[in-house]
């Protein structure tokens, strides 16, 4: 009965059916195991500890989010095993998992897509259109994950699950939150209160967060211009129980960045004798998103539990920009209007098996326009970044098979999908695509123990051309001019991961070692033409093969004296095979982790210290070469130290205080657009009422 247990303890979970303590009081074995593996869902579409999921998995949970950095929802992932993040500039940020970054992941909100049909194969802005304060838990499964989440999942999946008010008496109760925090370094205030109100019948949630960024200074004291922004965001969500085991969620989310700087266009880079404009800023960009999602665990002879979802997302992505070198100003307004509806189901099929399957689709609809004003007043016609009115369309079925022999846990899975892809275009021969394609995976979980699991995971991953990849127009960054390319072959990948986890005793650990074989990668390449202006013609094209292989560790020991060491560390190889042999793959992070320690001071406080790290990366590829954002002799190693100091004021409340950066270290993270933030002073309130 082990799958209809689990059913049963979600449901009860998710709908506020509490334990009574004088009944049930979990093991100390069990109670532990499950405080050093928290629960996830992303990896299996089932609840299951990290422990026991035959992949790689990271968690951020809700304590620890207090505790983190919190201006975008990247940074919450900082610090994490197998995650390193790059920012283009303030106002953006984008994960790299297992070396892809962009469109190479698959990006969701509660189970829904943030992935666009114009969302880049290289870093973009979208995921910080997430606000991070309605956050309970992020989840990161490393490894491609096409089978339960279709096209893009090459790298891995991040999957941000929302705050969802739970109240357990019939009589109406109100809770909510406050936080406020400035950092130094970037001149930042940021401030956020929430609140739910609810009985266990009907519940809803409200969230309203704010930030002003301001100039960045860096190591050694140099600020960085350009780098101003502010923020808000608006969030709520609805719970209607309709009986113990049935319920509907509703929930709206809405990111405003009014007007955000590129820095990398508006500060020469490496290479560059001056910056490409005087003027760079996406005006604004915006997401917009609307999620009904009813679950039910009423069995019937198909499941024992389903969830169906319809979702919305509009993501605005509007510029404005002038550049150095003639008096005009651009502008230009592109919009994705993504619809998406999914359903899966779980099926015990006997005391020893399970199966999840389900049905995915989305439709996804550009809007794209751009004008050109001379000095004059003069209108110049210009065409699009992206073919107005082109739409990409995905209709799958997935299914995954689970079955317990003994000790062992073997998985299964199988997807089908179909794309039809459209650039409404009567000047482009062949602008419909339809492709169709076939992806599967295979993972074994072996329990030595309570505490000690092997696993292993073979599968593949697959990642359609989207409109990005295939219809983009115009001026790029670092002095580009972008042209179509119809013709493109999808990316797919076949890796393979072997791994070891423990949970018990007073610690956790993981270590996975990975190869991964790309082929027919897709990536800007200079075509070695010239425009009129002097830029560079580049083209999305298939670049053959790239090999990526790593390992990812991390360990945590908790001390009897209330004490936590946790470190972890990051290798990442990359080598792509070129009409020359092979030479380094593009972007690549470096060797890089952190290791710290926190102790319990008191009842009252805790202080936390890390040091941050990171190797020097000079394999850098022929386009890594020509990137402004790169040095060409490579990035610098560097080394962090930070320290924070909570006071637990209340039950309820607490005062975090701590010097990042302490020694004023400058650095970059590589194939960043600016420095890293120099010395630090943190100061942030957080109150529950």
């Amino acid at each position: 009965m082990k799958f209809r247990y689990l059913l049963l303890f979600v449901t009860g979970s998710s709908w506020g059916v509490q334990d009574n303590p004088e009944t049930h009081t979990p093991a100390p074995d069990e109670d532990q195991i499950e405080n050093l593996a928290p629960l996830q869902v992303t990896a299996s579409k089932t609840a299951t500890t990290t422990n026991d999921s035959a992949v790689a998995v990271s968690v951020v949970t809700r304590d620890e989010i207090k505790n983190k950095p919190n201006t975008l929802l990247p940074d919450l992932l900082r610090q994490e095993s197998g995650v390193y993040i790059q920012q283009t500039t303030p106002g953006q940020g984008i994960p790299f998992i297992r070396g892809l970054k962009g469109s190479g992941n698959v990006h969701l909100v509660d189970g829904m897509r943030v992935n666009t049909a114009f969302f880049r194969n290289a870093p973009n802005q979208y995921l910080a259109l997430v606000d991070s304060f309605m956050t309970s838990q992020i989840e990161v499964v490393r490894g491609p994950s096409s089978v339960l989440y279709g096209g893009d999942a090459l790298g891995g999946v991040v999957n941000v699950l929302t705050h969802t008010p739970e109240f357990y008496s019939p009589d109406w109760e109100m809770t909510g939150q406050v936080f406020s925090s400035w950092d130094s370094a970037d001149e930042k205030w940021i401030s956020h209160v929430g609140g739910d109100i609810g009985n266990n019948k009907i519940a809803s949630t409200f969230g309203l967060s704010y930030q002003d960024i301001g100039q960045r200074t860096t190591g050694s004291g140099q600020t960085i211009p350009f780098t101003a922004y502010t923020a808000r965001s608006f969030n709520n969500k609805w719970v209607l129980n309709t009986s113990n085991s049935s319920h509907w969620v509703f929930d709206i989310q809405y990111t405003h960045q009014p007007a955000t700087p590129r820095v990398d266009n508006l500060v020469a880079g490496f290479g560059e004798t001056e910056p490409e404009s005087a003027v760079y800023l996406f005006q604004p960009n915006e997401r917009q998103f609307a999620h009904l999602k009813h679950t039910t665990a009423e069995p019937t002879r198909w499941y024992d539990m389903a969830n169906y979802h319809l979702a919305f997302q509009k993501i605005t992505d509007n510029r404005f920009s002038m550049p150095r070198s003639e008096s005009r100003t651009d502008t230009e307004q592109n919009h994705s209007d993504l619809f998406t509806f999914q359903a899966d189901w779980n099926r015990a099929m006997s005391d020893e098996s399970m199966l999840v399957y389900g049905i995915d689709t989305y439709h996804d609809t550009i809007t794209s326009a751009r004008q050109r004003v001379l000095a004059d007043g003069t209108e110049v016609p210009r065409d699009p970044r992206y073919p107005d009115g082109s739409s990409m369309r995905q209709i799958a079925v997935f299914a995954d098979w689970h079955q317990y022999l003994g000790d062992h846990e073997f998985s299964t899975g199988l997807r089908f999908s179909d794309y039809d892809i459209d650039l409404n275009s009567p000047d482009i021969d062949n602008d419909r695509l339809s492709l169709t394609d076939l992806t599967w995976h295979a993972s074994w979980l072996y329990r030595l123990n309570d505490q000690d699991r092997l696993f292993a995971n073979v599968g593949r991953g697959f990642r359609p051309p989207n409109i990005f990849d295939l219809g983009q127009v115009g001026e790029r960054s670092g002095n580009r001019f972008n042209i179509i390319n119809p013709d493109l072959e999808p990316e797919s990948v076949i890796s393979l991961d072997l791994g070891y986890k423990h949970a018990g005793n007073g610690w956790q650990a993981e270590v996975v070692a990975f190869v991964s074989r790309y082929q027919d990668v897709i990536a800007s390449v200079e075509t070695g033409a010239v425009t009129d202006d002097g830029l560079a013609v580049v083209q999305s094209q298939n670049i053959n093969e790239v090999d990526i292989y790593g390992l990812e560790a991390e360990l945590n020991y908790y001390f009897d004296n209330g004490g936590h060491l946790f470190t972890n560390l990051t290798y990442t190889h990359g080598t792509e095979e070129t009409t020359d042999g092979e030479g380094p793959a593009d972007r690549i992070p470096p060797a890089f982790g952190v290791v710290g320690y926190q102790q319990d001071l008191s009842d009252e406080w805790v202080v936390r210290s890390q040091v941050r790290y990171a190797n020097t990366q000079d394999r850098l590829s022929a386009r890594d070469l020509t990137d402004p954002r790169i040095n060409p002799f490579g990035t610098g190693g560097f080394v962090v130290y930070d320290t924070h100091f909570t006071w637990r004021h209340s039950i309820n409340g607490q005062v975090r205080l701590g010097v990042e950066n302490i020694f004023d270290k400058k650095y970059r993270e590589h194939a960043s657009g600016l420095d890293a933030p120099g010395r630090n002073y943190h100061v942030s309130f957080y109150y529950d009422f």
